[in-house]
């Protein structure tokens, strides 16, 4: 008998401990012991090799959410050799211990991108707190400044405010969301460059027109923070930031990005403006979205001739009175058109890419190395320093759809 209490008691003991236990648990990770960072800024350092930027969103009171509003945004920065001794440091400095599962962008400055940040995104592809589909942004000031001026617009969680100008690129096609998780994979393989969305902060003295573009290209030729918004201290994002080897070697306006996402198989739509073939004076705004492109690749001499063959869906939205655009003999000339206009700006961009850049971020090397029947012979075909020597074919067919109101009776 006095066994079976003693079993008992033990029993009854344990389970109180566990309750113990699990309760010392949550009040160490409840959150009003926690710090959330919603955006993380890595900038060159000053007094030391890095200067990382902490933006905190204070949880509400009434609903515990990680998300809040302008007013309960705070940014704290310290300098330090490595992300992990940042963070360490973050923490002795802050009375909440940092959670990064809520952080929604990382921001590189774009002096620290030159120099080479493959060593950060390995140790932040290695913090199980932060989540793969964290945003990359490579900002022309400096991440700090970036952060500092990220600002609702329009709505009033900041969380949500990342989420959402992240990923509206898809309705213009002048950036794509690069995702960390992306990111590494790019830096670890060696078929495919690194890309991220190009950003900067809304300056009117950094607001900008290239007298050499032309008319219709200039609208689409702008990179963050010049376009001629006029809303100052909000955040832009246009354009992309083109890696080699871990290293920052160029920027890609958003007429660029366009033809990038056209070759890559991403475009979703956007708008294009052409000259009005029937009308010298004029522009015509074209919808555009992405039906396909197959992309080959040869050797001639050993210097790779690649081609692009894409389809396009297009949609006039320019309307006037004096137009004529509903005939079929009209349509057949935009299209045309546009053909050429599309031809002509990815070629270009395809041959930046090469001869600029060296940099194959369209993955070209993806079709290259099933030519080759073992590891080492791709190894040997040094396709990284080859594709320099590209030259490229591209064919754009359209099928264009003229408006309602543009159709003749």
């Amino acid at each position: 008998m006095n066994v079976l209490k003693k079993i008992i008691a033990l029993i009854l003991i344990s389970i109180f401990s566990l309750f113990t236990l699990t309760g010392c648990k949550y009040e160490n990770n409840s959150i009003e012991n926690l710090a959330y960072v919603i955006a993380l800024g890595i900038d060159k350092g000053e007094d030391n090799l890095l200067k990382l930027s902490f933006q905190f969103a204070t949880p509400s009171s009434d609903s515990g959410s990680s998300g809040s509003s302008g007013s309960d945004i705070t940014t704290t920065t310290v300098e330090c050799s490595s992300i992990s001794s940042g963070f360490n440091l973050m923490n002795s400095y802050i009375s909440k211990k940092l959670n990064l599962s809520h952080c929604k962008v990382i921001i590189f400055s774009e002096e620290l991108a030159a120099i080479g940040i493959t060593e950060e995104v390995q140790t932040l592809i290695n913090k199980i707190q932060i989540r793969p589909d964290s945003s990359i942004i490579i900002s022309k000031c400096s991440a700090s400044d970036f952060i500092e001026n990220a600002k609702p617009n329009l709505m009033t969680l900041i969380a949500r405010y990342y989420e959402i100008v992240v990923t509206s690129g898809k309705y213009t096609g002048y950036y794509y969301n690069s995702t960390l998780e992306n990111f590494y994979s790019s830096l670890e393989e060696s078929l495919v460059e690194a890309t991220a969305m190009l950003g900067g902060t809304n300056v009117e003295q950094l607001h900008y027109i290239d007298k050499d573009i032309n008319y219709i290209d200039i609208d689409s030729s702008y990179i963050a923070g010049t376009s001629l918004v006029e809303d100052e201290n909000l955040i832009q994002l246009m354009g992309t930031a083109v890696f080699k080897d871990g290293k920052l070697v160029g920027e890609l306006n958003g007429q660029e990005t366009i033809s990038h996402l056209i070759v890559t198989n991403k475009l979703d739509q956007c708008i294009i403006n052409i000259p009005d073939p029937f009308s010298s004076d004029n522009l015509i705004s074209v919808s555009i979205s992405l039906n396909n492109t197959n992309n080959k690749v040869e050797f001639v001499n050993n210097a790779p001739y690649i081609m692009v063959d894409t389809s396009i869906e297009a949609y006039i939205l320019t309307y006037s009175d004096s137009s004529n655009y509903g005939t079929e003999e009209a349509l057949g000339i935009i299209e045309k058109y546009i053909n050429s206009y599309l031809a002509t700006h990815i070629s270009s961009y395809l041959y930046k890419t090469a001869k600029e850049f060296n940099s194959d971020i369209a993955g070209f090397g993806k079709k290259v190395i099933s030519k080759y029947t073992n590891i080492n012979k791709w190894n040997e075909s040094n396709w990284s320093n080859n594709y320099k020597n590209a030259f490229f074919h591209v064919n754009v067919s359209t099928d264009l759809e003229g408006s309602t109101l543009m159709i003749n009776n």
